[in-house]
């Protein structure tokens, strides 16, 4: 099988887990309490406040000198039908061979029109705080790619295309307001690698599952503030970028947390940092 070939089947399986994951949760009904507090939930903490990060490539045979990975990212929020949201983050992470351990602080803006400016609880900020556990289920070379000849004087450069697939754990707190927004959500992060020297591309896509919870929150006139939660669906990817040596990488992503109408897709852009590679296998 040729290279183009094996390629075109992994964008197929990238595209096809995102299209099954879509239909799952598209029928049309009525929101319940349970499940508009579960989307709140998500989109108001660090698990679906922020774009997701391409799978990590440290079981790929890239070591670093800092021994930590230090993350920003950005994302934007654009509802129909509710305030507009941007968050704001910084983590850091600490691979541990296949495992990379870390933690997230970040806030989260509201922006309201005129429609919603009269409403505290939705047009207010928050800050948000979280943490990941990421793995590398799998590595497989979409094979036929042919060696590139070793530079003068240098290591042979890579000129690779492999399939990754990983596995993500994520959980995230936020007051919001005293509403106490609580979710966690684990995913099974598919990229397909493309290595060109020191560059590495990185389309990727992101499908999950999630609870989210709002602990003190009431939506009926006669109910008394109390908790609502529920188990929803969530589809992220986008585009990463490693950029070899230099430890820098950056990548454009999307999320979006999945209910029965409604809900709205957020974009955004994220910077890593991991310190000089040190090491090739």
């Amino acid at each position: 099988m040729t290279t183009h070939a094996i390629f075109g089947r992994g964008v197929a399986l990238l595209l096809g887990s995102g299209i099954i994951l879509a239909s799952a949760a598209s029928p049309a009904a009525a929101q319940s309490a349970d499940e508009q507090s579960a989307y709140l939930a998500m989109i108001y903490t660090t698990v679906g406040g922020l774009p997701p990060l391409p799978p990590s490539t440290d079981s790929l045979g890239r070591t670093t000198g800092s021994g930590f990975v230090l993350h920003g990212r950005l994302g934007h929020t654009s509802r129909s039908y509710g305030p507009t949201l941007n968050g704001f983050g910084v983590g850091v992470e600490f691979p541990t061979g296949r495992y990379s351990f870390g933690g997230t602080l970040a806030y989260l803006s509201a922006s309201c029109d005129a429609d919603w400016a009269g409403d505290a609880s939705e047009c207010a900020g928050d800050i948000m705080i979280g943490g990941t556990v990421r793995a590398t289920l799998a590595s497989r070379p979409l094979g036929g790619t042919p060696a590139s000849p070793r530079k003068k004087g240098g290591a042979r450069p890579r000129n690779e295309n492999s399939l990754l697939v990983g596995v993500d754990g994520s959980l995230g707190y936020s007051p919001r307001q005293g509403e106490q927004a609580l979710a966690i959500a684990g995913g099974v992060p598919t990229a397909i690698v493309l290595e060109r020297g020191d560059l590495r591309i990185l389309p990727f896509i992101t499908p999950g599952v999630g609870y989210g919870r709002l602990g003190n929150v009431s939506f009926f006139e006669d109910e008394r503030p109390t908790a609502h939660g529920k188990f929803v669906f969530m589809l992220g990817g986008g585009v990463g970028l490693e950029f070899g040596r230099s430890g820098m990488g950056a990548s454009v992503g999307f999320q979006r947390v999945l209910k029965s109408s409604g809900g709205a897709t957020q974009i955004g852009l994220g910077m890593t940092w991991s310190g000089a590679a040190t090491a090739r296998r």
